[in-house]
């Protein structure tokens, strides 16, 4: 769900009252495997193994934009390929107007069709309202030289990365210095007998992982990116390399290693204060836990360790070991991407109509002090949801068309599904309705919370009906008036255009859920039978539209 508050735009009334057509509702149409075979492809195994990766470290908060997002619309891709959907109507055009070059090899299949792609790129210039640094790899590099080895030129995006903001050229002899960090209640201090002064300090991000120092499980103010880089410009280095630890929730395998990714932005959390960001930073790289090693000449990840254990610093006496830093970004477009998948309608008549069903693939990313916003429930569940829909709904074969999209940018305030909406796959008036599933995966299994009934009371009927289709495991729906609520999530793009929409939620009021837009939302704490749940009733209801004869009318007011 959004970070932001949406600006509403009223839609128009439609006028009359239009009367649902009753199919049959375990009749599956022509060609379509039956409705209990589709349905019971929705299954808690295949929703934990999407929540499992989508919410992992090596996604690293799946933020907008991000290597790890990038990664998810790769799996999402790779999903729907596997269950046979189909392109977006105008997939191709689509790329050539929002991309750069071809669409990439992995986001394409070979298929009788014409090629095509699920993924539907777009700029943007800012997110919630902030203007992106992005970065500028030829003008960025980083050399060692003086080594036992000789000199060593690392690679961008391989190596290292610049943080935003923190431009510079520098060149000086390296120094260690721990985690940066300074602090009298935690009597720890890398820099006490330690000169820093005119030399290039390179330091491990966060903070030691104690037991008990340090807070224990939780991270201190300590741990910040810009508490470090302003201390050590207060303490005369000329710049600074900074280690990007793997994850303390990763496996042991290195399940966050890989492509190190540029950080476009930094999470902030619900109930927390945001940690300060100084002006005129020194010139500054994120480097990999390989490239810290190469650079010092001994195993930092076991440095790191033994820091962890002890809670002390540790020095380390280094000869001869010059680097050179050129750290460069700038302030400029980046490219985004939505998700979009289709099931052909089996009708010849209603093909060209269309029912959505969607969720925001996007999350929060990582803080300045290295906690990663995993976004379990926020919104991998509801991704899940879609991907086992969608592969359900590949087997049944309705009469009209699904389309099946994933938006980025969501908790900038619905980037994603407005840029969708400006630019849609298919004909506005051929839209039948929109179904948006967003954080399904906490609270009552047996419940759920609607939004979007007060404006598209006919929906309630349909969904009603499609709990009585059959044992999705759904019992209750709870109707949910609130409007700022229902603002608040990527139907609303849709609503804005006077397209029918119902948006399907777990528990309220939000304050429930402790964990909302915090490092906290963690795969542990998801439901698996709550998301399976959400997403059979979510799929009889699309089923139940995409096979009336008669469609729901435009929303109110």
């Amino acid at each position: 769900m959004d970070r932001l508050d949406s600006q509403p735009r009223p839609c128009q009334r439609f006028g009359g009252l239009v009367l649902f057509a009753v199919v049959p509702a375990l009749a599956a149409s022509d060609g379509g495997a039956s409705l209990v075979t589709a349905r019971a492809a929705i299954e808690e195994d295949g929703a934990r193994a999407h929540v499992e990766y989508l919410a992992s470290p090596e996604l690293g908060g799946r933020d907008s934009p991000s290597r790890g997002l990038m990664l998810a619309a790769e799996y999402v891709a790779r999903q729907f390929a596997d269950a046979g959907l189909a392109y977006a109507p105008d997939a191709l055009d689509a790329w050539k107007r929002g991309g750069d070059g071809e669409p990439p090899a992995w986001s394409q299949r070979e298929a009788s069709e014409a090629p095509g792609t699920y993924l539907r790129p777009f700029r943007v210039d800012e997110l919630a309202r902030t203007p992106l640094h992005r970065p500028v790899p030829d003008a960025c590099s980083l050399l060692l030289e003086g080594s036992a080895d000789g000199e060593l030129q690392f690679v961008y995006g391989e190596d290292f990365v610049p943080i935003g903001g923190c431009n510079g050229d520098v060149r000086g002899e390296l120094v260690f210095a721990g985690f940066g960090i300074s602090s009298s209640k935690e009597k720890y201090n890398d820099f006490k007998g330690l000169r820093v002064r005119g030399r290039v300090a390179l330091v491990l991000d966060g903070e030691p992982r104690h037991r008990k120092r340090f807070d224990g499980p939780e991270v201190t103010r300590s741990a910040s990116l810009w508490t470090k880089l302003h201390e050590l410009e207060r303490a005369g280095a000329l710049g600074v390399l900074v280690v990007r630890r793997t994850p303390e929730s990763a496996e042991s395998d290195g399940a966050a290693s890989g492509p190190l990714g540029f950080r476009y932005t930094y999470a902030a959390w619900v109930g927390a204060e945001r940690d300060r960001r100084y002006e005129d930073l020194l010139p500054a790289l994120e480097i990999t836990e390989a490239c810290a090693t190469a650079l010092l000449g001994t195993d930092v990840a076991e440095l790191a360790s033994k820091i962890d254990r002890t809670a002390r610093p540790k020095k380390l006496k280094l000869r001869d070991r010059t680097v050179s830093i050129r750290a460069r970004s700038e302030l400029g477009s980046v490219v985004l991407h939505n998700v979009v998948g289709m099931v052909r309608g089996s009708d010849p008549e209603l093909a060209d109509e269309f029912v959505i069903i969607g969720a925001h693939y996007d999350h929060l990313g990582v803080d300045a002090r290295g906690r990663i916003g995993f976004g379990a429930d926020d919104n991998a569940s509801g991704t899940a949801a879609v991907i086992e829909t969608a592969q359900a709904m590949a087997l049944a074969k309705p009469r009209r068309s699904v389309l099946f999209c994933l938006f980025a940018a969501e908790e900038d305030g619905l980037v994603g599904s407005r840029r969708l909406c400006q630019d849609l796959p298919v004909d506005e008036s051929k839209i039948v309705a929109m179904l948006n599933m967003d954080m399904i995966g906490r609270g009552d299994a047996k419940e759920v919370v609607l939004l979007g009934i007060k404006q598209n009371p006919k929906l309630e009927k349909v969904v009603e009906r499609a709990k009585r289709m059959s044992k999705t495991g759904v019992r209750k729906l709870k109707i949910c008036p609130d409007p700022g609520l229902f603002e608040r999530s990527d139907h609303f793009a849709f609503h804005e255009l006077g397209i029918p929409t119902v948006f399907f939620f777990e528990n309220y009021p939000l304050g429930k859920n402790k964990d909302y837009h915090t490092w906290r939302d963690t795969v542990d704490l998801v439901d698996m039978k709550k998301v399976v749940n959400t997403a059979r009733l979510a799929f009889n209801t699309a089923w139940i539209l995409a096979n009336d004869d008669d469609r729901p009318p435009r929303p109110r007011n």
